[in-house]
């Protein structure tokens, strides 16, 4: 078996040595000699990943950052292709939560090992955009791979002659003298709701303009820190540099936006309500609340770096994790956030009391969107989106299939 590998070759200084180096991780392991795909400015995954998937792939690894992990994500959504991950970016978010290694030979173990398990992917699509984002919207790259492909071929007659011959590598990239498919010869017809039909009438697709997310996505603090991160300290000082650009936007102003939960989850009762859910007015299976905060956020998955962000995000669950996060009284509100987060380590959950300066709520949910008065700093993943006043997501359960180290046993958490 040939692994495909995806690598964003910006995310090393030597990116030879770093092929050689999971080549013979690869040949050590048993397998074939990998096939290489680069990401590029215009498309960071997308359509390499369509590319590998449609020339007949049993395993597309993604070789780079989140920002990669999510585009090559995108591409393979609901393919069934099993998906590995060698994690060589600044957060490594994803593969932090799944229990993945850093070193590179290791993470090749593990993708090409036995062990996987289905992952949600989320989609963001934004509306009232001012300040437009210069990243493509993974959407329209998945489309325009798809269209990219030729169609499939005709079965071989019954009687007489052969049918078209085919390439034993499976179907490439068509030369630029054969004409795109158009609609009714296998090309992808998306539904304005992002559910459209892959050629074969199997595999959903998105929406032109949504961004895939596998992480996080959200709008004002977050969106600000993330667009005031330099990718040169992102290089130099690695997550720290995230630290440093959010300590600049601790003087954002607070985000009034109208919350819509689709189809949320039912609260949990307790005998002393702590204040940490968000509670809207039913509006048929939804619930549309008003919110105040530094930051709305929905999560895929439940750890950042040192902070437990939503304790009940489960990757394989169908749902998002609402977040809106508020701090008020200057230092002291983000201090009282803080200490929130960090207790959250430590399983207590956050109490949030009419004398709070800072506060942190949650509800779990199928989709929501979220709308500001004001145009707000954007962020999926960690890559700043511009500015825009909606933002609306949806869950595409069980989209990947991924390669993750086996679980541990009791006596293996054992010291010594």
């Amino acid at each position: 078996m040939r692994p495909w590998i995806i690598m964003n070759p910006s995310k090393h200084e030597d990116p030879a040595a770093f092929r050689a180096l999971v080549d013979r991780a690869a040949m050590d392991l048993g397998a074939g000699p990998p096939h290489w795909l680069e990401t590029t400015r215009e498309d960071p995954g997308a359509g390499q990943a369509v590319e590998a998937v449609s020339r007949g792939a049993a395993i597309v690894i993604a070789a780079g950052g989140d920002g990669t992990v999510r585009a090559v994500a995108a591409g393979m959504a609901g393919s069934g292709v099993r998906m590995g991950i060698l994690p060589v970016g600044t957060g490594n978010v994803l593969a932090g939560n799944l229990g993945l290694p850093d070193d590179p030979a290791a993470a090749m173990a593990v993708a090409l090992g036995e062990y996987h398990r289905n992952v949600d992917l989320t989609w963001v699509r934004l509306d009232g955009v001012e300040d437009a984002s210069p990243l493509p919207a993974e959407g329209g790259l998945v489309l325009a791979a798809h269209a990219a492909r030729p169609p499939e071929p005709e079965p071989a007659p019954l009687s007489g002659s052969p049918g078209p011959a085919i390439e034993p590598d499976g179907p490439g990239r068509p030369s630029e003298a054969d004409p795109a498919p158009g609609p009714g010869d296998g090309a992808p017809v998306p539904a304005p709701d992002g559910t459209g039909l892959g050629p074969n009438g199997a595999t959903p697709l998105p929406a032109p303009d949504e961004y895939a997310c596998a992480v996080v996505a959200g709008m004002g603090f977050d969106g600000q820190t993330m667009a005031g991160t330099h990718a040169a300290l992102k290089k130099q000082f690695g997550w720290i540099a995230y630290v440093l650009a959010g300590l600049g936007s601790i003087g954002a102003p607070r985000l009034r936006a109208q919350l819509t939960l689709r189809s949320p989850e039912a609260r949990e009762s307790a005998p002393i309500d702590p204040g940490d859910s968000l509670v809207g007015t039913p509006r048929g299976d939804d619930e549309v609340t008003r919110v105040e905060a530094r930051s709305v956020m929905f999560a895929n998955c439940g750890e950042l770096k040192f902070v437990l962000l939503a304790p009940d995000a489960n990757l394989s669950d169908g749902l998002i994790d609402v977040i809106a996060v508020d701090a008020q009284a200057g230092l002291l509100g983000w201090a009282d956030v803080t200490w929130k987060f960090l207790g959250q380590l430590v399983g207590l959950r956050p109490l949030n009391l009419p004398v709070s300066t800072g506060t942190v709520a949650f509800r779990q949910a199928r989709g929501a969107s979220v709308v500001a008065q004001t145009a707000q700093a954007v962020q999926v993943d960690g890559d700043a989106l511009g500015t825009a006043r909606t933002m609306r997501v949806r869950i595409q359960p069980d989209a990947l299939d991924v390669a993750v180290p086996a679980e541990r046993t009791w006596m293996e958490l054992l010291p010594g």
